[in-house]
């Protein structure tokens, strides 16, 4: 399983997008011709004057993507072809969108090579920001700047820019727009504590706020037999393989706990003078893996952590060996919902907020998380189609008259979602959709609730009248749910922006993954007790020797540039 993209689309499962503010215009456009936008091609016989209008007459535009998987179940009669999608924007919008080709996602980045390199490329696709750099580069996409102000709806830009536009920022090169990229929250991706509250009743500890108490807790956990069996088999703490460099994953993360030690691997900061550094090779790093060390010692990590991924880990969480993992918002649905729902060893985990390892406060930190970018071929006569179709998904999912049962996540869990070829989401829609549910659980009336948020409601009645399979989704949307834990980080802005967000400079990509490849083996090293905590200092000698002064400064220029 790869849990970053699990997480990802595990989050816009339960993306419960709230209902628009009356402040956003979302009626009918005003009518009238405008002139096209600047570098645009002239208006060919179809003419569409307002963001929402429809063609006339209809117009083609052709697509590429990558099919739904083998999990996706069609409808009889529906098609990746043929949805409510296809449906919406010929019927709303006169355009007819057809894909040149559709593939495995696995297949897709070759495939995508190969109609770059033959210069076969449809109309309007997506990208990640490493291609959105090379298309750019070489005049292949349009400039969609005046476009996007154009067409784009009030709603629209509240929804895309809801983050001060950090994330619009990124598609910026040279000062253009020359993408709309798949708005997402940073919020979600916030890293939590899930803990066993059941456990902690049992040995009588409170739930832990600082560090040193939630390291006597996982040291209680390994040694007073919490399941009751008699036997030293459970672990503290929960860590997989692929975190060790201190990444986010969304489940068994390590990341966190360098946070709590004020460290940022992976992250680019400044520092006194403005500068941008890499937080990989900081002082708190080192910190923080002798800390980790220390655990490992001490037992409270498993001691074949090493070579467990995010699945074997939530194997032996589920089973009842583990009490603390650190992780996403969304980890009660999976995999602590089969804990949960374990018959012989019922797990009743809460969410709690990070911890700190003195007194100054846990800052996360939270990187752009936009990994598509929707484009516009540079020959493409109607550039602005692409901002319709986007306009079309915010007024189906966010405005007044949204409907998500039939255009989003139906109430049995369908993704009608994915069927949309270009979505943006709202940067805090779970936590709004949080505060729809906490409302109306207070007035006990559901009235005004979208059908999303409607369904999370009905969700956390029904945890609360005896159904466990509803737990996962109460225990992100109810009372004390983890949506309330970052409700907290956010109104106390803990968090750190990485602050680079463009595409990989020519260093990294020459040369990062030698060195991440090196990070990892030094880092797991360290944690298992394999080489001694000043191994840290040379692994940082190499690092800067071996292309990371190169990629320093290359980042810097980047920063400067963009500023």
């Amino acid at each position: 399983m790869k849990l970053r993209r699990n997480a990802r689309l595990i989050s816009l499962t339960i993306a419960a997008l709230a209902t628009a503010t009356a402040a956003c215009s979302t009626g009918s456009p005003t009518g009238g011709e405008s002139n096209p936008p600047a570098g645009a091609s002239e208006p060919s016989a179809a003419l569409a004057s307002g963001p929402l209008d429809k063609f006339e007459p209809e117009i083609t535009l052709t697509s590429v993507r990558a099919d739904l998987g083998t999990n996706y179940k069609y409808d009889q009669g529906e098609t990746i072809d043929n949805n409510v999608w296809i449906q919406e924007y010929k019927e709303k919008l006169g355009i007819n969108l057809t894909y040149q080709w559709v593939v495995p996602s696995e297949q897709y980045q070759q495939k995508f090579g190969v109609a770059l390199a033959s210069n076969d490329l449809p109309d309007v696709f997506d990208v990640d920001i490493k291609n959105l750099k090379l298309l750019t580069e070489n005049d292949v996409i349009a400039d969609l700047t005046e476009v996007y102000e154009q067409y784009a709806t009030p709603l629209t830009k509240s929804v895309i820019e809801g983050d001060g536009g950090l994330m619009l920022g990124t598609a910026k090169i040279g000062g253009k727009l020359m993408a709309i990229p798949e708005t997402l929250s940073m919020l979600d991706n916030v890293e939590i504590i899930w803990i066993r509250k059941d456990w902690l009743e049992k040995l009588n500890l409170p739930v832990p706020t600082t560090m040193d108490e939630l390291v006597k807790t996982a040291e209680a956990f390994v040694t007073q037999d919490p399941d009751g069996n008699g036997e030293a088999d459970t672990y503290g703490f929960a860590f997989n393989k692929d975190a060790v460099i201190g990444n986010v994953t969304g489940w068994a993360d390590i990341a966190p706990i360098f946070y709590a030690f004020h460290a940022y691997p992976n992250g680019w900061i400044k520092d006194d003078s403005g500068h941008l550094v890499s937080g990989t090779i900081q002082p708190e790093v080192k910190t923080t893996l002798a800390f980790l060390n220390d655990l490992y010692n001490r037992k409270m990590i498993d001691p074949e952590f090493g070579v467990k991924d995010g699945t074997k880990v939530a194997e032996s969480t589920t089973a009842g060996k583990i009490g603390i993992a650190y992780g996403a918002m969304w980890n009660s649905i999976w995999p602590l919902n089969s804990s949960k729902e374990n018959a012989e060893d019922p797990g009743d985990w809460i969410p709690i907020p990070p911890v700190s390892s003195d007194d100054k406060p846990v800052l996360s930190l939270v990187s752009n998380p936009a990994a598509n970018y929707h484009v516009v071929n540079k020959n493409f006569e109607h550039p602005e189609a692409l901002i319709k179709m986007i306009n079309l998904w915010v007024e189906n999912t966010v405005g007044p008259n949204a409907n998500n049962d039939k255009y989003s996540t139906t109430s049995e869990g369908k993704e009608v979602f994915k069927m949309s070829m270009f979505r943006v989401w709202k940067p805090k829609q779970n936590l709004e959709s949080f505060q729809a549910v906490r409302g109306a659980l207070e007035k006990k009336d559901p009235t005004g609730l979208n059908s999303t948020d409607k369904s999370n409601y009905e969700k956390v009645l029904a945890y609360e009248g005896g159904d466990v399979k509803s737990w996962g989704y109460a225990s992100v949307f109810g009372p004390g749910g983890s949506q309330s834990i970052l409700e907290q980080i956010d109104q106390n802005n803990q968090m750190i922006f990485n602050e680079f967000y463009g595409a990989p400079t020519q260093s990294m990509i020459d040369k990062g993954a030698t060195l991440g490849k090196m990070q990892s083996e030094t880092f797991l090293k360290i944690i298992m007790g394999k080489a001694p905590i000043d191994e840290f200092d040379n692994f940082v000698e190499q690092w800067r020797k071996l292309g990371g002064d190169d990629i320093t400064k290359e980042v810097n220029e980047w920063y400067q540039s963009n500023q």
